[in-house]
């Protein structure tokens, strides 16, 4: 799955663009999600192997929704210095919005991403 976040990230890039973002937000976007998938990479499966899910869909007027699922087991981060496991603080600071929810089956982190004020249906 690591060799897939490229491919991830300018997909999302290019979603996020023609959603009507403007191209910081779009780079806040790309780094969160960037982020949430290699949460699932570092921390969702013992063996570094597994499966994630990205999704991302215009969810109310002016208002993006991108989730990211995994199927493994959560795994607190390490509190060492110089460790990482800051993905969650840095997602935190540059979504609107941001849950996540854990559970038995896996995780799901769901950002939300506000959009300017225009209507893009028109």
């Amino acid at each position: 799955m690591a060799g897939e976040l490229r491919g991830a990230r300018q997909h999302v890039a290019a979603w996020g663009a023609a959603m009507g973002m403007a191209e910081d937000a779009v780079d806040d976007l790309v780094l969160a999600t960037h982020e949430a998938l290699a949460n699932v990479v570092d921390h969702a499966y013992a063996n570094g192997g597994g499966v994630a899910l990205l999704r991302a869909e215009r969810c109310a007027p002016g208002e993006l929704l991108v989730s990211v699922t995994d199927r493994g087991h959560w795994r607190t981060p390490s509190a060492e210095p110089g460790s990482r496991g800051h993905g969650l603080t840095i997602i935190a600071g540059l979504a609107k919005h941001v849950e996540v929810h854990r559970g038995d089956h896996g995780t799901t982190i769901e950002m939300w991403w506000g959009l300017p004020d225009r209507d893009l249906d028109a």
